[in-house]
């Protein structure tokens, strides 16, 4: 056996995980780059670029709001600002969600050429979508204008709720993106998947209209993230128990994912 070899059976498979990760961390240049270089591509000779998903955004909750909220019964000032914040967190959601299980897939060029940790590829997709959610944001300023919502400090809040669901994205990304680049039927089934969410989280409704059964919603994954950033926005400081669920999600992702990382990740440039 040849001291390359040898030298790479000596190195446990969970330490070569967490160097990927630090040294991927370490390379925020990189993905930041590849992000805003993919975001440059996907709207190239457009004139407003991304700005169209927000323009769109804004066309569609001012469609969509008075009807649901006439349908509801509940009042265009309390459910218009709702809506909206829950389509913008929804479009960071399942971007992350969609985009994180073809990042791989996607990057197959750069995997099988240039030596980078599997990492890079991660954090690319995590920025991307970042770039295009604060864009996004913007669609939220016409409704507080028509509606005369002030900013309040409790909006700060959703720094936090944001950054959360980044770090819940990271482990699922990986845990997604390894299984799509080894059976790439998974992603339409992810994207089935993230549709049925859409209807089935509080986005278009409020968890309250469930009454007793309530608890579909507060124990839905993709309503916990959503609430650590709507919330403090549409309905101020959001209790303990928010944040200790997004807390229990993200723990449990990285359990699951972590272990899966370790073991294949070796195998992911044979598979793409």
């Amino acid at each position: 056996m040849s001291a390359a070899g040898t030298i790479l059976k000596a190195v446990p498979q969970w330490r070569m995980a967490i160097n990927d990760l630090v040294a991927g961390l370490k390379a925020h240049r990189v993905w930041m780059m590849l992000a805003k270089m993919d975001i440059r591509q996907r709207y190239r000779r457009s004139v407003i670029g991304p700005f169209w998903i927000t323009i769109t955004m804004v066309i569609w909750i001012a469609a969509i709001g008075p009807l649901y909220s006439h349908l509801l019964g509940i009042g265009s000032d309390d459910f218009i600002p709702y809506l909206a914040m829950g389509i913008i967190t929804w479009g960071l959601v399942s971007g992350l969600m969609l985009d994180g299980a073809g990042a791989f897939v996607a990057a197959e060029n750069l995997v099988r050429s240039v030596k980078l940790p599997y990492t890079v590829h991660i954090l690319r997709v995590l920025a991307r979508n970042l770039i295009i959610f604060f864009h996004n944001l913007l669609a939220f300023v016409p409704f507080m204008i028509f509606f005369g919502i002030k900013p309040h400090w409790s909006w700060l809040m959703a720094i936090p709720g944001v950054a959360l669901i980044l770090l819940a994205a990271l482990p699922t990304a990986f845990l997604l993106g390894t299984l799509s680049a080894r059976y790439r039927d998974l992603q339409q089934i992810i994207a089935s998947i993230v549709q049925l969410a859409f209807f089935m989280t509080p986005i278009f409704w409020k968890a309250e209209l469930l009454r007793h059964r309530s608890y579909f919603a507060d124990y839905n994954p993709f309503q916990i993230l959503l609430e650590g950033v709507r919330r403090p926005v549409v309905e101020g400081i959001p209790p303990a128990s928010v944040y200790i669920k997004i807390a229990i999600l993200i723990a449990l992702l990285y359990l699951f994912a972590a272990p899966f990382f370790s073991r294949y990740r070796r195998r992911l440039a044979f598979w793409v």
